[in-house]
Formats: C-alpha cells, sequence, structure tokens
C-alpha cells in the first residue's frame, strides 16, 4: 500500500507540513528521510522537537528508508514522508523504493534556480532528477497546502 502522503520540501518538517498536511489529512506517522540529519543528532533533536506529540516520527538516510518502506510501513494510509529534494527521490529508487505519486511542495529561491511557481524554484540538477523520477514511473504534482490547486510537474517542465 502506497503512503498517504510523500512530499518533497526543502523546509521538512515545519508548520505547513505537521498543522497543515498532518492535520488535514489525519496523519499518525512522519518519516523524515535525509542522509545528513540522520547523521547529526543535534539537528534530528531539533526536527523531533517540532512533531506534536500527536505524531510518531522518525528520522532515517536513505537505505533505511528504502528497506522500511519496501517491508510494509505500519498504516502506510496514515504516512507522511518527507525528503528535501528530488535528488532524495531519486536514491530512493536507485535503492529500491518508487513511491508512486510524489507532492513536490515546497523548495524555495536559490542561486541558479529558476522560477516555476512562487513555491517552487528549481535548478538545473533538480530538474534533471525530477525527469528521472517520472522515467521511472513517478507521478509528480506540485501542491503547497492541501486547497490549494495541483500542478502537474511534467505541464511546467513542458516535458
Amino acid at each position: 500500500m502506497e503512503v498517504q502522503l510523500f512530499r518533497i520540501d526543502d523546509r521538512l518538517i515545519h508548520g505547513q507540513v505537521v498543522l497543515g498536511w498532518a492535520k488535514y489529512l489525519k496523519s499518525k506517522h512522519v518519516i523524515l528521510c535525509d542522509n545528513e540529519v540522520a547523521g547529526n543528532d543535534w539537528e534530528s533533536e531539533l526536527y523531533l522537537s517540532c512533531v506534536p506529540d500527536e505524531l510518531n516520527a522518525r528520522i532515517m538516510n536513505t537505505n533505511d528508508t528504502s528497506r522500511y518502506l519496501n517491508n510494509g510501513v505500519v498504516e502506510p494510509e496514515k504516512t507522511i514522508v518527507l525528503v528535501k529534494s528530488p535528488q532524495i527521490v531519486r536514491e530512493l529508487i536507485e535503492t529500491g523504493y518508487r513511491p508512486r505519486n510524489v507532492n513536490l511542495g515546497g523548495m524555495h529561491y536559490g542561486k541558479n534556480r529558476k522560477k516555476y511557481l512562487p513555491y517552487v524554484f528549481l535548478g538545473k540538477n533538480d530538474v534533471e532528477d525530477l525527469q528521472f523520477c517520472i522515467k521511472n514511473g513517478v507521478s509528480i504534482y506540485c501542491q503547497d497546502v492541501p486547497n490549494s490547486r495541483k500542478h502537474k510537474i511534467s505541464n511546467l517542465l513542458a516535458l
């Protein structure tokens, strides 16, 4: 069974995710997949402190996340997976886990990034990683909050 929401958001765990998405979807679990955060106890603690008590949160690297998601998540229909970039989605595909649907919810302004939506700025590598994901059967849509309009990334990138 597919997870409830698989989201790319460069801010990872923040109010829009826990108050907007998790509350709206009535989620019970959050998985933050990030190699750097998983390897840094202080940063992990900081992110976990942002999660309300009613959500069970775990932080894992890409290899552990891939294994965990492939081996059966407890209540996938109540689980949000968060990654900070399309590169992480690509790494998950390369390690054996392929999400069906990915929500591109926030990649913000940065050097050498082009604006596609007010909340989506992508660099060359981001576009290449998204194209890789699409070629591997992943459907990707942009939507910042639950009640906003969905945009297919393939239309924005003119694929």
